[in-house]
Parts: C-alpha cells; sequence; structure tokens
C-alpha cells in the first residue's frame, strides 16, 4: 500500500507541476546498451552518486553523472506525450505536438529534476532485478528512506533506435504516467486543451523566475 505521508512528495517528480489546485529473461545491465544502465545515468545524475548497487556479485561499472539535456535524453518524451494526453494526441498537428513536448520538456527540467534531485540525495538506490521482454524492460529498484523505509520503484523502459529509454516510473506501484494522465484528462474534459497549456507555461515561467531575477 501506497504511503500516504511521502506520495505526494514522490508523486512531484513528475506530477505536482500541475496540482495548483510477467517473467522474462533475467540479464544485468553491465553493458554498454541495457535498461540498467539507463536507470543507472538517471539515478547517478540525480543523487550524484557515482552508481547504482545491484544484487549481482559482480561489481557494477561507475556511471558518471549526466547533464540536464542528457537525462531528458533518457526519456521517451514522445510516448510519454501520447499516453498521457490520449485520445488528445492523434488530434494534434505535429506542430501542436511538437509545441506540447517542448514545453513538457522544460517542464522537466526546471521543475521534475530538480524535486527529483532533492528525494534521491543521500538515498542508496539498489537494483534487484532486469527483466526484459522483446522491446519491453523493467528495472526493479529500491531505496532506504530514513523514516519510511523501503520504497519500491520500477523503472519501465522501451527500446527504441539501440536506446533504452524510460518510459514510465512506479514507486510502490503508483504508475506517476498514469497519474500525469488522470491530471491532464480532468483539465482537459472540465476545461480544455488550451487551459492546460496556459497552466504548464504558468507554471514553468513561475518555476523559472527566480533563477532569472
Amino acid at each position: 500500500m501506497v504511503r500516504d505521508a511521502w506520495l505526494p512528495l514522490v508523486c512531484s517528480i513528475l506530477a505536482c507541476f500541475l496540482v495548483w489546485w510477467g517473467t522474462g529473461h533475467v540479464q544485468w545491465g553491465t553493458e554498454l546498451d541495457s535498461p540498467t544502465r539507463t536507470v543507472n545515468r538517471l539515478i547517478a545524475s540525480m543523487s550524484g552518486q557515482p552508481h547504482l548497487l545491484t544484487s549481482s556479485s559482480a561489481p557494477p561499472p561507475t556511471v558518471a553523472a549526466v547533464t540536464t539535456d542528457e537525462a531528458l535524453a533518457l526519456f521517451d518524451l514522445p510516448g510519454i506525450s501520447r499516453k498521457t494526453l490520449g485520445k488528445k494526441w492523434p488530434r494534434l498537428s505535429p506542430t501542436e505536438q511538437d509545441e506540447f513536448m517542448a514545453i513538457f520538456a522544460q517542464l522537466l527540467i526546471h521543475v521534475a529534476f530538480p524535486q527529483s534531485a532533492a528525494f534521491f540525495r543521500n538515498l542508496e538506490t539498489t537494483v534487484t532485478d532486469e527483466r526484459i521482454r522483446g522491446r519491453q524492460a523493467t528495472v526493479t529498484t529500491y531505496v532506504e528512506h530514513e523514516t519510511e523505509g523501503q520504497i519500491d520503484i520500477d523503472y519501465r523502459l522501451i527500446h527504441q533506435n539501440g536506446d533504452w529509454l524510460i518510459r514510465d516510473i512506479q514507486l510502490d506501484g503508483v504508475s506517476l504516467s498514469r497519474n500525469l494522465r488522470a491530471q491532464f484528462q480532468q483539465i482537459i474534459r472540465q476545461d480544455s486543451y488550451e487551459e492546460l497549456l496556459r497552466r504548464m507555461r504558468e507554471k514553468l515561467e513561475h518555476a523559472i523566475a527566480p533563477s532569472s531575477s
């Protein structure tokens, strides 16, 4: 069961910027192109740790922290955008789709990533499993929180153009992608898609303003 005390915090990793009101083949990600390596690079950039730990007897490879732009490139942004907008996505023109992804990307950079860094800082992440089924994979991890105990974090990835990209993150079984989709769809249904974009821009301006003043 998700802990009510910390769920608002961890969901804020991807979602809070809008809140204004089966078994597969197991292999460890030690090669250059693997789901675990993608997750390693993301967590290294967020936590400042040189690498993640795994339950493998062999020591994990050192993974250098990546820049913000490189961290963004670890996500399947078009796939996440399609999933969160649902039926609205194919109704948008290519220009409108690019506009949405550009705003979404900036919100990740200026809101989600800093909050993720604050959450992961000083937490040791352990990888317990990597399951690959075709073009999809799940990397199972957990962190030990000082007061909340063990928090399970699963990363869902897809293999595209030779890279493993993150498409969703689940925290104790709660999908952040579905969380975003629910918020997006509610705003579109109750107001409009234009209102969704307005709120996203407003949140982005609010996040950027302090650093530019």
